[in-house]
């Protein structure tokens, strides 16, 4: 086997391409952006380890890498994210029951590696099933628990890129999946893609604010907090009025970047 790809938040382009220039593609544009991308077209496919110190953590199956490198304003801050298309095997087609655990797995090694779930600042804090049903029953950007192991069934109605959210120290992570629509019985094999979008906690909370905010993004932020945390209420009091329990040992992850700028 390979060497793995090894990606770094916060690495400069030009040292993510001087460490691999016979397998990274650069296009530079005019608009003030490099863009890197890495491809496997066939099989073996790749190996990609995202060096995080002790939340490392290694993605097998790889078919691409994306990331890019603003040359303005956020130069500074190197590669900020990074999308990684990989298959849940090598083959093609999997059953779809297989796909569910091999999927599983993944997401039970990220919590053993030292990763948390995320709940959405606006959305109610559920885990397990309530939140399986409470994502499948409204907006599938809601996500889902990753230490709940879903039946058949469930798995069958989830929907393409309904995340499971994660945080480690300096990132976040979404694991998503893509399913081919027109393989869906569940007793013939399907076909998958996952993708795992990471991005530095500054890039994350940019992420919340609108686009002419993004220089000053810690300036907006407290007011855009704010308002997801009034529209998280309202809904955990529905929820509650509803006889639906609220997980409220759940803590949002902290926002060093606002303190540290």
């Amino acid at each position: 086997m390979s060497e793995p790809l090894m990606i770094r938040l916060g690495e400069a382009g030009s040292d993510f391409y001087r460490r691999y220039p016979q397998k990274v593609s650069l296009q530079r544009q005019p608009a003030g952006v490099d863009f890197y991308n890495v491809r496997w077209n066939s099989p073996p496919y790749g190996t990609v380890k995202l060096d995080l110190n002790s939340h490392s953590i290694t993605v097998h199956n790889v078919l691409s890498v994306q990331t890019a490198q603003e040359l303005g304003a956020l130069s500074s801050e190197g590669l900020y994210e990074f999308t990684i298309n990989a298959g849940v095997s090598e083959a093609e087609l999997i059953p779809h029951d297989e796909a569910r655990l091999k999927t599983h797995a993944i997401l039970s090694d990220l919590l053993r590696a030292g990763w948390t779930s995320v709940v959405e600042r606006s959305e109610p804090r559920l885990h397990g099933k309530p939140r399986f049903d409470y994502t499948m029953s409204t907006d599938s950007t809601n996500g889902l628990d990753p230490a709940y192991l879903p039946t058949l069934d469930e798995w069958m109605e989830i929907g393409n890129r309904t995340p499971w959210s994660f945080h480690a120290p300096g990132a976040y992570l979404e694991v998503s999946f893509t399913r081919e629509r027109t393989l869906l019985d569940a007793q013939k094999p399907g076909a998958y893609m996952l993708t795992f979008s990471i991005k530095s906690e500054a890039e994350n909370f940019r992420s919340y604010v609108g686009s002419e905010d993004r220089l000053r993004w810690r300036t907006v932020l407290p007011e855009v907090l704010k308002a997801l945390a009034e529209a998280r209420k309202k809904k955990e009091d529905d929820l509650v009025a509803r006889g639906i329990r609220i997980d409220t040992m759940y803590g949002d992850p902290t926002i060093p970047a606002l303190t540290n700028p």
